[in-house]
């Protein structure tokens, strides 16, 4: 099983899930992309395209084939471009969430290139700055999320994630891919997942209109994967027995 992480977060975000999957008996293979976690930086041309050949390359060393790919939100594109052009990688897809962007979004995301790395602040914002684009990502991937005793506990490796960035945003390179059209280009089995609270469930009708053939399935209240109790929910959806 390859997994593809949700951006701006890392492959540590199916940390709770890995070990459940290998109970289960799958070998399973979570990547940072290029430009996250662990990765090298991505040059600045890049598309996803490009992020599925590099996958495509790992997975390959490493001797996967075959396999099942998970990709949620941006992650998505990148398992969609795997399945159309590695075919012998890829056995069946699971979307997790399907960023397709409206007009406005797109315009918006293409407007977003490499940020301003901080610097001091009279006032002091740049000391908090991770900290609040950290929590503002948890408040779009959790609606009514609120920092408590528990909750900081998520935040703390998100902060690694963002600042493992250095600052450089993919919106523009999201904004260049039609998810859409690409969907309709998969010919293996394919999974569309989504959650009440995700901020993406709003397109999940329309990914089920597009591919009636496909496997559906939507969690109940927010995303498991951001809920680490809920793991062997997650992992019992994605590799079905």
């Amino acid at each position: 099983m390859l997994l593809i992480h949700w951006l701006p977060l890392s492959s540590r975000m199916y940390q709770h899930v890995m070990p459940i999957l290998a109970e289960r008996g799958c070998d399973v293979l979570a990547v940072d992309l290029l430009g996250y976690g662990r990765s090298d930086p991505r040059p600045d041309r890049w598309s996803m395209g490009e992020w599925a050949e590099s996958v495509a390359e790992v997975a390959g060393g490493l001797g996967f084939d075959n396999a099942r790919v998970v990709g949620g939100h941006s992650g998505s594109c990148v398992a969609a471009e795997l399945a159309i052009h590695f075919p012998s990688l890829v056995a069946s897809v699971v979307l997790d969430g399907c960023p397709l962007l409206t007009p406005q979004l797109r315009a918006t995301f293409k407007a977003m290139q490499q940020a301003v790395r901080p610097a001091p602040d009279p006032a002091g914002a740049h000391e908090s700055l991770v900290f609040r684009t950290v929590r503002t990502t948890y408040e779009h991937y959790l609606p009514g999320f609120q920092v408590t005793a528990d909750t900081l506990e998520t935040l703390w490796p998100a902060m690694i994630d963002y600042l493992e960035t250095d600052f450089v945003s993919s919106a523009p390179i999201s904004a260049e891919y039609d998810l859409e059209s690409r969907i309709l280009a998969i010919r293996q089995p394919l999974t569309v997942l989504t959650a009440d609270t995700d901020t993406l469930v709003v397109t999940f009708e329309r990914v089920c209109a597009l591919r009636p053939d496909a496997r559906r399935y939507r969690f109940a209240g927010h995303h498991p994967l951001h809920e680490p109790a809920r793991a062997a929910e997650y992992a019992a959806l994605i590799d079905p027995v």
